[in-house]
């Protein structure tokens, strides 16, 4: 076995535990938005037939909001799918294949940076919020703790930096290939 063969399998099982974990956090964040549905008609049905609307579902759906798209991006960008403008990258390609190679390396390293800048920056106000007991909404009335929600953009930025990184290596052995 070449170091290069134990290299790619190594790369694969990461690979595989990576878009494993993505796949679960996209799956988590699905589930999670058909619960916010089934909440909001609830608190609806509640409002409106009995007069009773359900406690701080205007909190859970605004800080849902955060969790959900943060379990989501790196699934997304990691399957394709996030938006992004590559009109001028298409053509630099076609033009100059190695220069566009270089600058989609350049972006997905850049993607991968901006990301873990993001974990590093709320890992600390997590840790805060947490420490701290830190809740949000009407005491008395409904609260929810804040820290879950901080840390699931820890999690979400930490996973998108590692779909950035594997698409990088992606770009790099096209480019090795190619």
């Amino acid at each position: 076995m070449t170091l290069e063969t134990t290299a790619t399998g190594a790369r694969g099982r990461l690979e595989r535990i990576t878009d494993g974990v993505m796949g679960a956090a996209n799956v988590v964040a699905t589930l999670w938005i058909l619960g916010l549905m089934v909440l909001i008609v609830a608190d609806i049905l509640g409002r409106e037939a009995m007069g009773h609307p359900i406690a701080g579902v205007p909190e859970m759906v605004k800080y849902s909001i955060v969790g959900i798209v943060f379990l989501q991006v790196a699934h997304t960008h990691r399957k394709g799918e996030m938006i992004r403008s590559d009109g001028i990258l298409s053509w630099l390609r076609r033009r100059w294949p190695r220069a566009g190679m270089t600058l989609d390396l350049l972006a997905q390293l850049c993607g991968a940076g901006f990301a873990l800048t993001l974990a590093w920056a709320v890992w600390p106000k997590a840790m805060r919020a947490y420490a701290r007991g830190e809740m949000e909404g009407v005491q008395g009335h409904f609260t929810l703790p804040v820290w879950p929600f901080l840390l699931l953009i820890v999690l979400g930025s930490v996973l998108l930096a590692a779909s950035f990184l594997l698409t990088a290596l992606d770009t790099l052995n096209a480019k090795k290939d190619g």
